[in-house]
């Protein structure tokens, strides 16, 4: 029985080596799933489970999967999902498991590494260094003490971001579809509309998952409601913003500094080894591609590879939980399957 991991890097397949995985023959592909050459492709298509990463550039929809006719799990080392056909899965019996908790702490951190880079510019004083380019009187940050965060989404790392948050002494103010209250309580913050958050945070920052209702969260009705001079921070999903109404925004100074870990159509960024045919490319897409681009050049505004998932720590309970799930599939003990989720 064949396990197949697509993107791996040298620190998954060097962790994974010694782990046997219901003895179970596992080969591991540094390629993504759409980029498995013929000769490959007839070694791995009777695979019975594969696992891909968030960042595959290929959608596993019927297109990818009906290549695996054999098929019966989908492991991804990843909590999101929007790039899984839960649909076509159910269709043929599929079952997809994610990493629900992995990296609380991890994300966190990195959002306040986006924010802290922002709030002291922080970068902008580096590169400057370097260039024997120094101007103090740029570098005029603010403080996070005694500021409001506004978070959305107050899953783990959301709740993670707020414990932070009273750390560095500031007021937090939290949405969600389903409120916790007893960390409210135990930790100070307070639940709020999603008006009330955009009119009253100084930064803004995303911890919500990606679904067909709250894509472009923050489009040109939310930037209005907010501070001029609010900060943005995105270690979710690109597409809970709407690219090219915060480039307008970012231009304006409506929106005083953004840092994003995530993109729309971040793939196409990301890899260079993505084929886009004429017939996919609509006036959306390049449109947001433009904006994406413009945003990257911006001087207040942060990108990463949607990286803040990246710590050895994080990465090492991925692959442990991804493991787990391979394992307790194949015993017959189903573990963190998704496939109750709707997208």
């Amino acid at each position: 029985m064949k396990i197949v991991f697509f993107d791996t890097d040298r620190l998954t397949r060097d962790y994974l080596h010694d782990k046997k995985m219901c003895d179970c023959d596992v080969i591991y592909l540094e390629n993504s799933i759409e980029n498995t050459d013929a000769e490959t492709y007839e070694n791995i298509k009777d695979a019975k489970a594969i696992s891909v990463f968030v960042h595959t550039a290929a959608k596993m929809n019927a297109e990818t999967l009906d290549k695996y006719p054999n098929l019966q799990l989908i492991a991804t080392r990843s909590t999101g999902i929007d790039h899984i056909d839960l649909d076509y899965c159910r269709k043929r019996n599929i079952e997809v498991v994610h990493v629900p908790k992995y990296g609380e702490a991890t994300v966190a951190e990195y959002t306040f590494g986006l924010l802290l880079n922002l709030s002291r510019k922080i970068i902008e004083a580096r590169n400057d260094m370097k260039n024997a380019s120094v101007h103090i009187n740029d570098y005029l940050g603010f403080d996070l003490y005694d500021h409001t965060i506004g978070i959305i989404g107050t899953g783990a790392i959301g709740r993670h971001v707020a414990k932070l948050a009273r750390g560095f002494g500031m007021h937090v103010l939290a949405y969600d579809l389903y409120p916790n209250e007893e960390f409210q309580r135990i930790y100070n913050i307070h639940y709020v509309s999603l008006d009330e958050l955009y009119a009253r945070s100084d930064i803004i920052t995303l911890h919500a998952p990606s679904t067909k209702d709250n894509r472009h969260l923050l489009n040109d009705a939310a930037f209005a409601k907010m501070k001029e001079g609010v900060i943005i921070i995105n270690t979710a999903r690109g597409d809970l913003i709407d690219t090219e109404s915060l480039y307008k925004h970012i231009v304006s100074g409506k929106v005083a500094g953004a840092g994003l870990d995530v993109l729309e159509n971040e793939d196409f960024l990301l890899h260079d080894d993505i084929i886009i045919k004429d017939q996919d490319i609509g006036l959306d897409f390049a449109m947001n591609t433009i904006a994406n681009n413009k945003l990257l050049q911006h001087k207040r505004v942060i990108i990463t590879p949607h990286i803040g998932f990246n710590s050895i720590d994080a990465v090492h309970r991925i692959l442990n939980t991804t493991v787990k799930n391979i394992e307790s599939f194949f015993a017959g003990k189903t573990q963190n399957s998704v496939m109750g989720a709707k997208k």
